[in-house]
């Protein structure tokens, strides 16, 4: 996705350790406190990394924010397969996608609450390149559902069916996500388990 620019000197081993000490870090204070709270000073606390390697890392707390988003975006997608084949029947085969991604969220769930968040409410500092981090995150998104779709369906992945079920899906994640967090008596999984049923139903009555 290429937002994030690389420093020109690749580090070594343990440069590599502190950076990722450095991102864990500020994503727990960001989706724990919010981004105004996440100061450098708070995520040096939190990370035991010296003040002045975390300026060298990322050059100020708009290259942190950006390179945490950028991360949790590369670690989500390779988490979730991009499947070119549908496994069993169309119902199933979205059952199987949707199970995955569910593993996927589980697994970085600051990430998706950062995402959520800076969509809805960009910080002011950094808002152009977090932007255009959330809205890479978003059309890759998108741009995978639409496939699972039409891999599931037999449909065209450009058509406009294709891209209404997609996006009708996406927002179903991004509810339940949301519901899940705020009530801790559900699971994601078990709100999205009707949501391959919907799919499939929604096609049906758009033949």
């Amino acid at each position: 996705m290429g937002v994030v620019s690389e420093n020109a000197v690749r580090p070594n081993r343990r440069g590599i350790k502190s950076r990722g000490l450095v991102l864990d870090a500020a994503e727990r204070v960001m989706a724990r406190e919010g981004f105004e709270a996440a100061t450098i000073a708070r995520v040096v606390d939190d990370s035991g990394v010296p003040l002045s390697s975390v300026y060298h890392y990322y050059g100020s707390k708009d290259g942190v924010l950006v390179a945490v988003m950028q991360r949790g975006a590369d670690r989500f997608f390779a988490d979730v397969p991009d499947r070119d084949e549908r496994t069993g029947t169309a119902s199933e085969h979205l059952r199987a996608v949707i199970a995955t991604a569910v593993e996927a969220l589980e697994r970085h769930p600051n990430f998706l609450r950062l995402l959520i968040v800076f969509a809805v409410q960009p910080p002011h500092a950094g808002a152009g390149d977090v932007a255009a981090v959330v809205q890479q995150v978003r059309q890759t998104a998108l741009k995978r559902l639409r496939k699972q779709v039409a891999v599931a369906f037999g449909d065209d992945a450009r058509s406009r069916l294709t891209d209404q079920l997609a996006r009708f899906a996406l927002a179903a994640i991004d509810g339940a996500f949301v519901a899940a967090q705020s009530d801790r008596g559900v699971t994601l999984g078990k709100l999205l388990d009707p949501l391959p049923d919907a799919l499939v139903a929604a096609r049906r009555t758009r033949r």
